[in-house]
């Protein structure tokens, strides 16, 4: 009994409030009261308290203790004094019960902290039987004493007046015989009560064995009998047996060596029975020792409800889901640390409010109606509810309830259970969103898009109405990003979409379906619905400059236009017809509209063609490289050649990038197209290596989106290492548009490929972002003079300007300058003059196979030896 009060006296206050905690309290066999220590009311009292006392449970909860106890203040006093000389942790009182009687009781207490306010906790334990036994035997052996006592008083005075007997014979004899009769009728009192006494103690519901001082057992019950203490009564010395199975030896030996009471719990089989022990000495009236009462009892259930008692209160405690338990008047009487965690909110802060202190006003009294029906209807409710922590900010949480009822079918409880669902909630509003809105623009993409004209085609199909599709590309787009950079280009597009946004309704739905190609979705009612004037709203919106940084941008709006039900009945249609539509925008000039028509299928059909076939043609290697020499005028010889892709297309013959590599790079095919050229020039740049002296380098033409992908440089090292081409052989042709991001990433890989050997070529200079700064700042070789300069050179001052420039620039800055798109004998006589030696273009030689160019080289070796011998015959 003491150890479950000391146990609970270490759980937390909160733990009274709990459900559980009430049941075990209200149907524990043990008598339990909570007393208010102050003014000694009993606040709460158990079913088996009720039952002790006999007064009706709620009769009991309006009592105090004082009228109970029946010990004076200064007798409660004297006995706290007793209990603590006895080092006992119990109280012995006299309790009065309703019917009178008078109970012997030990009360073991303990202070606890219930709803913010202190109470002891008082488990009462009846020892009265006890009691009226020990008391009996006392005054069995106080009334034989006192007989023994007598009969020598009255032996000794008889035989010291003998003479007064005989003078009084018939008075004494009548005088013996009344003394004779009444010891008869004491002794036969005695007997009666020894049998009652031995009766109550053989039926008592407790092992209790007596022995001598030595503590050699007198006397045991048959409760001792019983296999449970079979250690101990069989062995018929307690003190032997005793202290092999207690874990405090030392107070055991203390307390028979001071005549002290000694209670200890003892564990059995293997920690499966736990007993509880009281050994009392037993003094004669000399004070001496005489023996012991040894009582033991099996309080393996109350254990078990107190190991039942901490893993409820662990759990409620120690639960990643927040607990909160209400009364019937919906009053929170116990939360957890999980609540706390979540809610923000203490315990006290919340005791006895409702959970009304949470509500976050979001949810409407229908909501609340029909979770009270269902709780009445099923006793149980769940779902998402949004709620308010306490600094205020608005959480999701997943709430299940579940209303306790009593015997009678009455609520008497609800616990709720909830966890924190506002990550969940906003990973997937966030994954929502990702999955059907623009990152860049926040308007819906591709999938949302298709899923609302699915929708709207429905409703048009319903309700006999019309819908429009605009397909919209921005002109000038790719200038934007080539000059200014991505980063800039990622603004104009933000600002594209605010502007859609601002001249359509609402009720539209706008798209960004990639790149810089955006689609508007127009429900109406009204055929057409004065289309063109929203297609003409929308080129002069997109038409006003846009304001990026350090720079205005400005792009125009082709725009394709298909309309439900005349161009198609479902999205695939009219999709592919607002394209066609928008191709033939393109087609007339830019910043257009135009109306699908049934010619534009044709256009459009071989667009999907070609796309088609230039994906088979990656599948089925349909492409070579062409190589074109870089011819130095001074040394007359061939210094490089460029690598340049063709495609041996099986119906329509050998094929120039012209045809396909603006789409090939529209498509990310370029990837494939890039790696395969780069792996095929070097493995054949190789060969030249060994068998030519001062072989020429190989240069390749590298897209901006290969440049930028991952792994680009592990590409080249393998191109390198599998063909065996020396890096400082390999050059690398790059637009001036990798230059404009100007990022750590740009000059990390271009650092590396300087650090290997590898030159870096400007490709098409001075039709780009040219600038001084890039030029000194990354590691770039040579300078590629555009041929749009060239064509005209020998003519056009105005090129020639500008070529001179770049020649100078490329000079001062150690740079070898390229002039590409070389055809004439007077374009080279002016760039010889100019100081550029370095020509490429169809003067010298065309593209040509790699037999052709391999037989190039062969006659370029041959030509240098003849001059060679001519030179040494001069000599002679």
């Amino acid at each position: 009994m003491p150890v479950l009060v000391f146990l609970i006296s270490f759980l937390p206050h909160s733990l009274f409030a709990n459900t559980q905690f009430s049941d075990i309290f209200d149907d524990h066999t043990a008598v339990m009261l909570l007393i208010d220590p102050v003014s000694g009311e009993i606040v709460k009292a158990n079913n088996a308290a009720a039952n002790f006392y006999g007064y009706p449970l709620d009769a009991l909860e309006n009592k105090s203790i004082q009228e109970i106890n029946l010990f004076t203040k200064e007798q409660v006093a004297e006995e706290r004094e007793n209990a603590q000389l006895q080092k006992r942790n119990y109280f012995i009182f006299r309790h009065q019960i309703a019917s009178g009687d008078v109970k012997t009781v030990e009360v073991y207490s303990t202070p606890i902290e219930l709803s913010g306010k202190p109470l002891l906790f008082s488990i009462i334990q009846d020892i009265s039987e006890q009691r009226e036994y020990q008391t009996d035997i006392w005054q069995y052996q106080e009334n034989l004493e006192e007989m023994v006592d007598a009969q020598l008083t009255t032996i000794k005075e008889n035989s010291n007046k003998m003479h007064a007997i005989y003078l009084t014979g018939i008075t004494a004899l009548v005088t013996v015989t009344l003394f004779l009769v009444y010891l008869l009728r004491i002794a036969r009192n005695a007997k009666k009560r020894s049998y009652e006494l031995n009766q109550i103690v053989e039926q008592s519901p407790s092992a209790i064995i007596t022995t001598d001082h030595n503590g050699n057992i007198l006397y045991q019950n048959n409760h001792s009998m019983k296999t449970l203490f079979a250690n101990i009564s069989k062995s018929k010395k307690v003190f032997e047996v005793l202290p092999t199975l207690v874990s405090d030896k030392t107070r055991l030996t203390n307390a028979i060596k001071h005549r002290e009471p000694w209670v200890d719990k003892l564990s059995i089989n293997q920690g499966h029975t736990f007993l509880r022990v009281h050994l009392y000495p037993i003094n004669s009236k000399q004070n001496s020792l005489s023996g012991y009462v040894l009582i033991l009892d099996d309080i393996s259930k109350q254990i078990q409800d107190e190991k039942q008692l901490r893993l409820t209160s662990t759990v409620f405690q120690t639960a990643t889901e927040a607990v909160m338990i209400c009364d019937k008047h919906y009053k929170i009487q116990a939360v957890n640390e999980a609540f706390t965690k979540i809610t923000g909110f203490e315990s006290h802060e919340v005791l006895n409010n409702t959970p009304d202190i949470l509500s976050s006003n979001l949810q409407n009294k229908s909501f609340y109606q029909n979770m009270q029906h269902q709780l009445d209807e099923n006793n149980q409710w769940q779902g998402e509810i949004c709620n308010r922590r306490k600094n205020g900010e608005i959480y999701y949480e997943w709430l299940s309830i579940t209303a306790l009822r009593d015997n009678h079918g009455e609520i008497e409880a609800f616990v709720a259970l909830f966890s924190d669902i506002t990550k969940r909630k906003k990973a997937e509003k966030k994954i929502y969103q990702q999955a059907n809105y623009d990152s860049l623009t926040g308007l819906a993409n591709r999938n949302l898009f298709l899923d609302r004209f699915e929708q709207a085609l429905n409703k048009a199909e319903r309700d006999n109405t019309y819908v429009s599709l605009l397909f919209i590309d921005l002109d000038g787009f790719k200038h934007v990003n080539d000059t200014l950079g991505h980063s800039q280009g990622d603004v104009l597009l933000k600002q594209t979409a605010r502007r859609l946004k601002t001249a359509l309704r609402k009720s539209d739905t706008i798209t960004r379906l990639g790149g810089d190609e955006f689609a508007v979705l127009i429900s109406s009612d009204k055929h057409n619905l004065n289309i063109h004037k929203v297609a003409h709203k929308i080129q002069t919106a997109i038409a006003r400059p846009f304001e990026l940084e350090n720079a205005q941008g400005f792009v125009s709006a082709s725009i394709g236009i298909t309309s439900y039900p005349n161009d198609g009945k479902d999205v695939e249609t009219l999709m592919r017809k607002a394209d066609s539509a928008m191709y033939k925008a393109k087609a007339n000039g830019k910043n257009n509209f135009q109306f699908f028509t049934a010619e534009m299928d044709e256009k459009a059909l071989k667009r999907r063609t070609l796309e088609s076939e230039l994906r088979l043609a990656i599948e089925l290697q349909q492409f070579t490289v062409h190589y074109q020499p870089l011819f130095d005028t001074q040394k007359q010889n061939v210094t490089a050649a460029e690598a340049l892709v063709r495609w041996q297309h099986p119906d329509k013959g050998l094929l120039s990038p012209a045809h396909f590599i603006e789409l090939a790079e529209e498509l990310g095919l370029i990837i494939d197209i890039g790696e395969f050229v780069m792996h095929t020039a070097c493995k054949f740049a190789a060969t030249w290596q060994s068998r030519f002296q001062n072989a020429p380098s190989i240069s390749i033409n590298i897209s901006s989106l290969q440049f930028q992908r991952d792994g680009f440089l592990k590409v080249i090292d393998n191109a390198l290492e599998q063909s065996g081409l020396p890096a400082e052989k390999l050059i690398l042709e790059i637009t001036e548009s990798v230059f404009i991001e100007n990022d750590q990433r740009t000059m990390y890989q271009l650092t590396e490929l300087a650090n290997r050997g590898i030159k870096i070529a400007i490709d098409d200079f001075g039709t780009g972002y040219s600038s001084l700064s890039y030029l000194k700042k990354f590691p770039v070789n040579k300078l590629k003079i555009d041929r749009s300069f060239v064509c005209d050179i020998e003519n056009n001052q105005e090129n020639q300007a500008l070529t001179k420039a770049i020649i100078a620039m490329g000079q001062s800055l150690k740079l070898e300058v390229i002039a590409e798109g070389v055809e004439y004998k007077e374009q080279m006589e002016w760039l010889k003059a100019a100081k550029c030696t370095l020509i490429q273009g169809y003067w010298f030689a065309k593209p040509s196979s790699q037999d052709h160019f391999w037989t190039l080289l062969c006659e370029q070796k041959i030509a240098k030896e003849q001059n060679s011998k001519r030179e040494s015959l001069d000599l002679v």
